[in-house]
């Protein structure tokens, strides 16, 4: 597997290839330790953009044979503000996708420090024997720092990001999100989505209040109620833990979610490896009009198999108060989206 040998900032930790100073913070750069390699790869655009330097590349392909992933501009956008990063780390997959909001200046830069901050996190986590919850928690905490400490150059419109991130193994899949990019469960002959948008529609929704309350009808029932950046309310991130069949979890920003009514709509999946299917979908949004940027990482979910059904070990009752089968989300109470939204019958 492909390493890369990198400098880290001594102000913001964040990793930088080559000079004395972070480009992003201005802080020295630490030289009197030999830099870590790592074992990730990311969106980090290979050739420098004069208009819009330090963000992805219009078109990337990541591929680690085990977890995939690929990015692409679209058709309406001139540059591409997602930032994708995947990783593998002792048997565990990691996927990252940040997507820069687009109104906010500077969100391609701060999106690709955001998922490249999560996944150095992340694996490091994952070395110093955390579980993969607090590995989650760890590296969505470094990429909401990494997000603000590039917005600090812009304190009048500082960009900004959602966030989703995945770690896999064989037993079990943890998701880690804010805003609205997301993950999905993908098996043979059923679909689910793994993450509740941070917005008005989608927590009613899931908190099964019907269509005909006019909460609804907000004109900001789609309004991002979460996101990382220097601008964002404090960092609530929700997490999952699913123990699903075999299938595939996809995680993609709304590049590609924005076309899809259903996670029905994914089934089935292009044919192929992983990298294989992560072009094929990136390019099927890109054919469904492109109007956004576009990030999909994909890895298979194949969890043990006894005696002809699929099993998860057993877990002792401390791992079941340390975990929770079902989304813990930022804002999920439903008196907090009472006094959010201004009432109504939840």
């Amino acid at each position: 597997m492909p390493t890369t040998t990198l400098k880290k900032c001594t102000e913001c930790a964040l990793p930088a290839e080559f000079g004395r100073y972070c480009e992003v913070c201005g802080g020295d750069l630490d030289e009197g330790v030999q830099a870590t390699d790592h074992t990730w790869k990311s969106s980090a655009a290979t050739e420098t953009n004069a208009d819009h330097p330090g963000g992805s590349g219009d078109h990337v392909e990541l591929d680690l044979s085990v977890i995939a992933a690929a990015t692409d501009v679209g058709k309406r956008h001139h540059y591409n503000q997602d930032a994708v990063a995947i990783g593998a780390v002792g048997g565990r997959r990691i996927a990252v996708i940040c997507d820069g909001v687009s109104n906010a200046t500077d969100s391609e830069r701060a999106a690709l420090a955001g998922a490249e901050a999560a996944v150095t996190e992340i694996e490091q986590a994952l070395k110093d024997g955390e579980n993969m919850e607090k590995a989650s928690r760890r590296g969505v905490n470094a990429a909401h720092t990494a997000v603000a400490t590039v917005g600090a150059q812009y304190p009048q419109s500082p960009p900004s990001s959602t966030y989703v991130s995945a770690i896999v193994d064989d037993t079990e899949v943890v998701i880690c999100w804010v805003g609205d990019s997301r993950a999905y469960w993908v098996g043979d002959d059923d679909s689910m989505c793994l993450t509740v948008d941070d917005t008005i529609a989608a927590r009613l929704e899931y908190h099964g209040v019907d269509e005909s309350d006019e909460r609804y009808r907000s004109p900001y029932a789609k309004a991002l109620l979460a996101w990382l950046g220097s601008d964002a309310p404090s960092l609530q991130p929700n997490l999952a833990r699913y123990i699903p069949d075999s299938g595939h979890i996809v995680v993609c920003s709304d590049g590609l979610s924005r076309y899809m009514d259903s996670p029905d709509d994914l089934r089935p999946l292009p044919d192929g490896t992983v990298g294989q299917m992560a072009v094929a979908l990136t390019q099927q949004a890109c054919d469904y009009g492109g109007a956004d940027n576009i990030s999909v990482a994909i890895t298979r979910f194949n969890p043990p198999v006894v005696g002809g059904a699929t099993s998860a070990p057993a877990k002792s009752e401390a791992d079941e108060e340390e975990y929770d089968f079902t989304a813990k989300l930022g804002m999920g109470r439903k008196k907090d989206f009472t006094e959010l939204l201004g009432g109504g019958t939840t």
